[in-house]
């Protein structure tokens, strides 16, 4: 049932960019050379399409991320029908975001501008959230017309099963949005590891790389947390359970008394000790970098080697969702001129 999806996989992730060809992007002088370096790639019609409307970092942004939502449409039509509701749910992370957005245009009182087939768009044409989950354009262009925050809520909480309402009444009472936003991203959360929960045989594989991903965010929270000095007993608000680490042993890591102390009690599971002098020097975005390249790097490899699976399909996801998030990084980097030897060593590689 496979073999025809995990055919199409391979012959996709040809077209992936190698480490040399970040190392070429990184290395252009200008924006000219850029655009020049990506229309010799897949993303060449989405630039061409682009053109006639934006210009500079915003084209290359949004090109990217339009040739995102194609590949994503891609990916689910060619996923058998026995995974579409996992695969679904893991694109769903850009519909969360999406979702974020409409939220807190309407909290601030920005409107959204008229929105395209692939984009949300801000009031001044700037493209927002690229369409890359399951979310319709006719579905979020309902959202986004929706008069006020909680219509959009109470969508949220039919639609993902959460029950947000207390933290609706925190941001009638005091305007802070904060805690609903992180509950609707931990209520996502939580759906996506209980849809692969019981899966057998290479489809373990999946579950556990899920579960690292739930680590991740909540290793970042911690190490956040931490640095900000965010008390022991509010922290556990901070993050879901389902990942390999249980939330009751990342709250006993985090009574260590500072960072270094809690990247010592990780080194089992995860060993940032590398990133500590950088995080010394320049702050936190180090010690992320390497967690999140140490994640990517293992649950890629494990998927890779399995039969014809859903594992393949999840690993080109993980695999294109590493391009597309180098690329806004180079993009980004060379807008503000960041000096390259720093955008290198942000960008992660499986």
């Amino acid at each position: 049932m496979y073999a025809y999806a995990n055919a199409r996989v391979k012959a996709m992730q040809s077209d992936l960019f190698s480490q040399q060809k970040f190392e070429s992007l990184v290395s252009t002088k200008d924006f000219g050379e850029l655009t020049h370096e990506l229309n010799l790639t897949v993303y060449k019609d989405d630039l061409a399409t682009l053109a006639v409307k934006y210009s500079g970092a915003d084209l290359l942004e949004a090109a990217v991320h339009r040739h995102l939502v194609r590949i994503s449409k891609s990916v689910l039509l060619l996923t058998p029908d026995d995974s579409k509701d996992v695969v679904s749910l893991i694109l769903g992370r850009w519909d969360i975001r999406n979702v974020s957005l409409i939220i807190t245009s309407k909290a601030m009182g920005y409107p959204l501008g008229q929105m395209t087939d692939v984009f949300l768009v801000s009031s001044t044409d700037f493209p927002l959230g690229p369409m890359a989950g399951v979310l319709s354009y006719y579905e979020l262009k309902e959202l986004a017309e929706m008069k006020d925050v909680a219509g959009v809520v109470t969508w949220a909480s039919k639609r993902y099963g959460g029950d947000f309402e207390v933290y609706l009444e925190k941001y009638r009472t005091d305007g802070d949005i904060g805690p609903l936003l992180l509950q609707l991203e931990l209520t996502y959360l939580r759906r996506l590891i209980l849809s692969v929960q019981g899966r057998s045989g290479a489809d373990a594989r999946v579950a556990v790389a899920l579960k690292s991903s739930i680590d991740e965010r909540n290793i970042i929270a911690v190490l956040k947390g931490k640095a900000r000095g965010v008390g022991a007993q509010d922290i556990v608000r901070y993050l879901v359970e389902g990942g390999n680490l249980s939330v009751a042993s990342l709250a006993d890591l985090y009574r260590g008394a500072n960072v270094e102390e809690l990247v010592e009690g990780l080194r089992q599971q995860y060993d940032l000790s590398e990133a500590l002098p950088a995080y010394r020097e320049s702050g936190l975005v180090a010690l992320e970098n390497l967690l999140s390249r140490r994640i990517a790097q293992k649950s890629i490899a494990s998927l890779r080697v399995a039969p014809p699976s859903l594992s393949s399909i999840v690993a080109y996801i993980m695999l294109k969702d590493l391009e597309i998030d180098n690329l806004v990084k180079v993009i980004r980097g060379k807008e503000y001129k960041v000096p390259d030897k720093e955008i290198r060593s942000s960008l992660v590689y499986a």
